[in-house]
C-alpha cells in the first residue's frame, strides 16, 4: 500500500521556472490525505517559492527544498545541510568567471544574485516567486549570517555543458565533499555532499515510519535520480531525460499533460 507520494516540481509538475500548477492538484492532495497517503514536494526551489506554490495545501504536505539541503515538517526544518562559506566563495568566483554565467545563491532566509544579473533576478522573483535580494558583488556582498544551502550556476541554455567544459565539475565534484548535478538546461546545483533529494526523502520516510515499497516518486532530471531509488513506484515523466527514464520503473505522461496528476487519480 502506498503511504507517501513524493514529486519533483520543475519539469515534473510545471514547466521550468513557472507557477502554472494545475489547481486540481490541491484537491488530489487533500483526497490522498483523507485516504492516509501523505504528499511531499521535493525541489531545487527554496522554501519561499514552494510555500507560495502550494499555499492552499501547505498544512497538508511535507517539503524537501534546495535540492535536499532542507527538510520541513509543518513549515519547521527537521534537517538542514549548508555549504562551508569559504568553499562557497571559491566556487562562486569560478562560476562568475565563466562567460555568460551567473550565480544564484540560496540561503536559509533569502536568495541572492548580484546587480549584474538583473534578467536572472527578475525571473527568480516573477517566475519562481523566490524571496530575493540584489547584492552589489558576488560573493563578496553575501551576508555572513545567512547559511548557504545551495549554489546554482545559471546559463540561459547550456549550464551543464559549460560546467563540464570549464572543469567546474571535475574540481568540485566527487571526493570534494560536494554534490553537483544538472537540474535543467539553465541550472547546475551545487550542494553539500549530505544534501540530496534521495537522502532527504529517506530521512523524511524514517520520521514518518514509511518503507520504500510504500513510496511513489516522480522526477524528470538528473538531480531526481537519488530520489527515484527510494521508492518502488518510481515514475519518470514523459518529458524526462533518457537517463531518468532508464532509472525509473514506470513512465507517466508529460508535465504539460499533467502526467503526475493522472497517476495520482488512480490511487
Amino acid at each position: 500500500m502506498i503511504k507517501l507520494v513524493c514529486t519533483d516540481i520543475d519539469g515534473t509538475l510545471v514547466e521550468d521556472g513557472t507557477f502554472n500548477l494545475n489547481g486540481e492538484y490541491y484537491g488530489e492532495i487533500k483526497r490522498l490525505k483523507e485516504k492516509g497517503i501523505m504528499f511531499c514536494a521535493a525541489s531545487g526551489r527554496p522554501y519561499s517559492s514552494i510555500k507560495k506554490l502550494f499555499a492552499p495545501v501547505l498544512e497538508d504536505i511535507y517539503i524537501i527544498c534546495d535540492n535536499g539541503a532542507c527538510v520541513l515538517v509543518n513549515g519547521e526544518p527537521i534537517y538542514t545541510e549548508s555549504i562551508e562559506r569559504s568553499r562557497a566563495a571559491d566556487i562562486i568566483k569560478e562560476i562568475e568567471d565563466i562567460k555568460g554565467c551567473h550565480t544564484y545563491v540560496s540561503c536559509v532566509n533569502k536568495g541572492y544574485v548580484d546587480k549584474s544579473a538583473m534578467e536572472l533576478y527578475r525571473w527568480l522573483v516573477n517566475g519562481y516567486r523566490i524571496d530575493m535580494e540584489l547584492i552589489d558583488k558576488m560573493p563578496d556582498s553575501l551576508p555572513e549570517n545567512d547559511p548557504i544551502l545551495c549554489i546554482e550556476m545559471y546559463h540561459p541554455y547550456e549550464a551543464e555543458k559549460l560546467a563540464l567544459e570549464s572543469g567546474l565539475c571535475l574540481r568540485w565534484g566527487e571526493g570534494k565533499g560536494l554534490r553537483i548535478g544538472c537540474a535543467g538546461k539553465q541550472w547546475m546545483h551545487i550542494n553539500s555532499a549530505g544534501a540530496d533529494k534521495g537522502q532527504s526523502l529517506m530521512r523524511l520516510a524514517g520520521e514518518l515510519g514509511v518503507k520504500s515499497d510504500e513510496i511513489m516518486v516522480f522526477g524528470d532530471n538528473i538531480n531526481d535520480l537519488g530520489m527515484l531509488k527510494c521508492g518502488y513506484y518510481s515514475y519518470a515523466i514523459g518529458n524526462a531525460r533518457e537517463e531518468v527514464k532508464a532509472a525509473a520503473r514506470f513512465v507517466a505522461d508529460t508535465n504539460i499533460n499533467d502526467g503526475v496528476l493522472k497517476v495520482l487519480k488512480t490511487l
